[in-house]
């Protein structure tokens, strides 16, 4: 599986000089940070905010650049299934944040939030 997420310092070239950080990528990364057996376990890409983001786009289209995705090359695995879809490139993924989640609590039977 990747897991694609933006940087965690970026620009977006509408807002001239800000700096931002991505609160759903945050959230997928605190996440690691508390159970670092996801991060050992999952191959973590960093993506610009600027579009094209990279090779993301070769797995869920121009349409769908958004991050965090989770991304599962050879389709689904036993966990993902009721949380993933197609994409339009044909590739099985995770596009929400709280599906991610979801998908790491029950892959790595870690506790439920509350």
């Amino acid at each position: 599986m990747i897991l694609y997420l933006f940087e965690r310092d970026f620009k977006d070239e509408s807002f001239k000089g800000e700096r931002f950080f991505c609160p759903f990528c945050l959230k997928i990364e605190g996440l690691m940070a508390l159970f670092p057996e996801i991060r050992h376990a999952v191959e973590v890409r960093y993506v610009d905010f600027t579009k094209p983001r990279g090779e993301l786009t070769k797995f869920v289209g121009e349409n769908n650049q958004s991050c965090p995705q989770a991304i599962f090359v050879a389709g689904d695995d036993s966990w993902s299934g009721q949380y993933s879809k197609k994409s339009e490139q044909g590739t099985i993924h995770i596009d929400k944040t709280k599906d991610i989640m979801k998908y790491f609590i029950d892959r790595f039977e870690l506790p439920k939030s509350h």
